[in-house]
């Protein structure tokens, strides 16, 4: 027996299905430039349709150098290869770097090689530990290296786009008409698909003939059912498909791809961003998908009901990764065409743009691959009256990322019912998602869900439906193409409509811009609270200084000691900003990033005070002449740190991306800016605001201190910014200048601190909020307390006072080591 036929019978024996083993078998090297086609002896997989993804062995045969040849195969995306020499097998792990070898074992030995790795070498144990939205449960695969599928997914993507991108070109010219270009994209889509079924060798593509592009569209809108191409196909010349036919072929091979990578290419190759506006359209990220159905766990459905929805489907990535997930909860043993028709019963979407619902059509026929089609994904505008209701009926599960958008005043016309539930689109799907009472729903939504107060109707019905919600806080660009800032809602375990108001169970979890790339690898979160709430109170949300807000309940608020304003805002921008003076122009400022700095303002320019040109007459009858503080009303930076804030007393006007804060009383405006550049207010606009702009009701919200000096703050402040101009003034700048700022800024915050009066361990926590993180400021900032501090100690009381003593080791000053035969006495009697 060769030993080829040992290795095939003990992956038998593991449970792989002889459709997953596959004899010389080729794949795209794709993480070579030249993605030349390579070829393993052997390949298995822990399920069809075979991929990088899914692959588990490789097995390379001969060769005097196994380690290269290992390497130059680890694009098949195996972890395990075996290399099989004249007298041994090497077992080697792979990675994204070198390959790692773990044993050589005598061909005889085999057997006892596959007993002793049984547990972790099964199909689903494998496909787990690669699995990224699966718990790895209590068996540790050491040798999977997570790093290897992104490097082979970033560059199938990549390389994929690129052909792409050429086969457009080759269809239609660049200023060609939308419904052109969506037919082209559409004839694209066939010809890749008829691409994959040749390069996979499909029974159904063996009597195509490969080189006639007429007869391959035929072949594969005869096998799936896509209906015939017609006008398409004319508006594109011969010559153009034929081309473009030669080229995808000339390209790499397919066999190895993963379905995601489909949608990558509807997402970055053929929509436009004309197509994205005008249907919302922005493709769920592939880890976001599995995460969602990760937290929900389908293993608690049951199978003969369920029944998963996806409203607003795009390019179907919700229904691609709930399919993956409840295959590998099938019985092993069911056949191919059970499992299949079990999985088209249960699945269904809907989508308005008839070629997403191709998209999203082939997606799920790549996903189970070998399968033909009988995918259920309606062309459906959802929004008209019943649509919606109706398309959700029976539903246990509803995943979704619904369009972002308000109704347009041409679409509210055209939805009366659905805008009159709210104007937001995500708002109405959501709403009826509720209604329709499912088991349990994912959603991805704006970020504004979760604290803004126009949706608090909308969470109090949430917990009053679900007795556990998980809001996950998501950073921007967490989607290719789009910057919406979002979230996820998870809401599982729906209550009886008689306990619709026992407690709920929060969870609130947050990602931060730093760890938006490991969350989409591994899906790790950032931070994560969990409290358990009265149902109707609609406060979902657990923010990371809750504690901090709760004790500053009963402080004063900005709004009562100030008004705020928002600044100019003209029907033109360019008609509004002059380098000149002249006729109904104020001095004042355009941009925050060009003229503000905390405690500084610059650059002034010259802005139109026309009525003409402004849109609203309020910002004109501001008293700009009067001292206030100018600060950003859209966040400065994705971290912590987004507020900027300057006093003013020299009349600067300021256009509508300021706002001003004019005190109502004799509250110093300096004492102000420092309260506002401080730690404590950048946390609270972090925390409170959901999208990139600062409402005047949130900012109205802010605790102010209950006690303050409001003449030794207004000195230092002003002692800081007459240091910051005599820094920019002098010739020659030294490190005096920034330890005496940073000296200056430090003593201000613990001012202002001073005045809220948190407890030492609150404003521990609220430094840790910022910790990592670069303060905006002109000088070097070195924190606030010592890194070597060990007890809790206010800022303040560090400052005027001597804490020596809370350096080092002081713990064992205090409390002496008990001697050790009473050490040893104590242990004999606690045993």
């Amino acid at each position: 027996m060769s030993v080829l036929v040992s290795i095939e019978r003990e992956l038998l024996g593991l449970g792989y299905s002889a459709d997953a083993l596959h004899r010389a078998y080729s794949f795209a090297d794709v993480l070579d430039s030249a993605a030349q086609t390579r070829t393993v002896a052997l390949a298995a997989f822990t399920q069809t349709p075979e991929s990088f993804r899914s692959a588990a062995f490789g097995v390379i045969e001969g060769g005097s150098d196994s380690a290269a040849a290992v390497m130059a195969n680890r694009a098949l995306g195996a972890p395990i290869f075996f290399s099989i020499d004249s007298t041994d097998v090497g077992v080697w792990a792979v990675g994204a770097q070198a390959p790692r070898l773990l044993e050589r074992v005598p061909v005889d030995q085999l057997s006892d090689l596959f007993s002793r790795y049984h547990e972790s070498w099964t199909p689903q144990a494998l496909h787990r530990a690669k699995s990224l939205d699966l718990p790895r449960g209590p068996i540790q695969v050491d040798f999977i290296d997570l790093g290897l599928l992104p490097a082979i997914e970033q560059e199938v993507q990549h390389k994929l786009h690129r052909t792409m991108a050429e086969v457009l070109d080759l269809l239609l010219p660049s200023d060609a008409e939308q419904e052109r270009q969506k037919d082209a994209f559409r004839l694209t889509f066939r010809l890749l698909a008829a691409k994959i079924l040749i390069d996979r060798e499909h029974p159904a593509a063996a009597d195509w003939v490969h080189d006639d592009a007429s007869a391959v569209l035929s072949g594969i809108q005869g096998y799936y059912g896509l209906g015939l191409l017609g006008s398409e196909v004319a508006a594109v010349t011969a010559d153009g498909i034929v081309a473009a036919w030669a080229r995808l072929r000339s390209s790499i091979t397919l066999r190895n791809i993963s379905s995601d990578s489909l949608a990558f290419v509807y997402e970055n190759t053929l929509v436009t961003a004309d197509t994205r506006k005008l249907f919302g359209t922005h493709s769920t990220p592939r880890p976001l998908a599995e995460y969602v159905l990760s937290q929900i766990d389908l293993s608690r459905c049951d199978p003969e009901t369920v029944r998963i929805a996806e409203p607003f489907a795009g390019a179907g990535i919700f229904l691609v990764a709930a399919l993956r997930e409840l295959r590998d909860l099938l019985p092993p043993d069911w056949p191919a065409d059970r499992r299949h028709q079990f999985l088209v019963d249960r699945l269904v979407g809907a989508e308005l743009d008839a070629f997403a619902c191709e998209v999203a059509t082939l997606s799920l026929i790549l996903a189970d691959y070998p399968n033909a089609n009988g995918w259920h994904i309606r062309s459906t505008d959802l929004f008209k009256v019943g649509a919606l209701s109706t398309f959700l009926e029976g539903a246990t599960l509803i995943l979704c990322n619904p369009p972002f958008e308000d109704f347009t005043v041409e679409e509210r016309q055209d939805y009366p019912e659905a805008s009159a539930v709210s104007p937001s689109k995500a708002m109405v799907a959501l709403h009826a998602a509720i209604d329709a009472r499912p088991e349990a729903l994912g959603f991805v939504l704006p970020r504004g869900v979760l604290q803004q107060a126009k949706y608090r109707k909308l969470r109090s019905r949430l917990s009053a439906a679900y007795a556990r919600v998980e809001l996950v806080s998501l950073p921007d660009r967490i989607f290719e193409k789009a910057t919406y800032p979002c979230a996820l809602l998870i809401a599982s375990d729906r209550r009886p409509l008689a306990n619709a108001t026992m407690p709920v169970r929060l969870i609130s979890k947050t990602v931060a811009d730093a760890g938006r790339a490991q969350f989409l690898v591994d899906g790790v979160v950032t931070s994560r609270r969990e409290t358990i709430r009265p149902a109707s109170e609609g406060d979902l949300w657990i923010g990371e200084l809750d504690a901090i807000w709760s004790y500053l309940a009963d402080a004063p608020i900005l709004g009562d000691h100030f008004e705020i304003f928002r600044g100019l805002q003209w029907r033109s921008q360019r008609a509004g900003v002059h380098d000149e003076p002249g006729s109904k122009r104020v001095r004042g400022l355009y941009k925050p990033a060009d003229s503000l700095m905390p405690f500084h303002l610059m650059r002034p320019v010259w802005l139109s005070t026309d009525p003409g040109l402004n849109l609203y007459p309020g910002p004109l009858t501001r008293a700009w002449d009067k001292p206030k503080v100018l600060i950003n009303n859209q966040r400065s930076s994705r971290g912590p740190w987004r507020l900027v804030a300057s006093a003013d007393d020299s009349g600067l006007w300021a256009s509508q991306q300021f706002s001003g804060i004019w005190p109502i009383g004799s509250y110093d405006t300096r004492a102000l800016a420092a309260i506002l550049n401080g730690p404590l207010a950048n946390a609270f606009v972090t925390e409170h605001s959901s999208d990139h702009d600062f409402t005047n009701i949130m900012l109205a919200s802010m605790p102010l201190p209950r006690k303050l000096d409001m003449v030794a703050l207004g000195a230092a402040v002003r002692e800081y910014e007459a240091l910051l101009d005599e820094k920019r003034h002098a010739v020659l700048v030294g490190n005096d200048y920034d330890s005496r700022l940073d000296r200056l800024l430090v003593w201000i915050d613990a001012l202002v601190l001073d005045g809220y009066d948190l407890p030492p361990r609150l404003e521990r926590q609220l430094f840790s909020y910022f910790e990592g993180r670069e303060r905006p400021v002109q000088h070097d900032f070195s924190g606030w307390l010592p890194a070597d501090l060990k007890g809790y100690v206010p800022l303040y009381e560090w400052l005027t006072r001597d804490h020596a003593s809370n350096h080092g080791a002081w713990v064992l000053d205090v409390f002496k080591p008990v001697p050790d035969d009473e050490n040893d006495a104590l242990a004999r009697f606690l045993t």
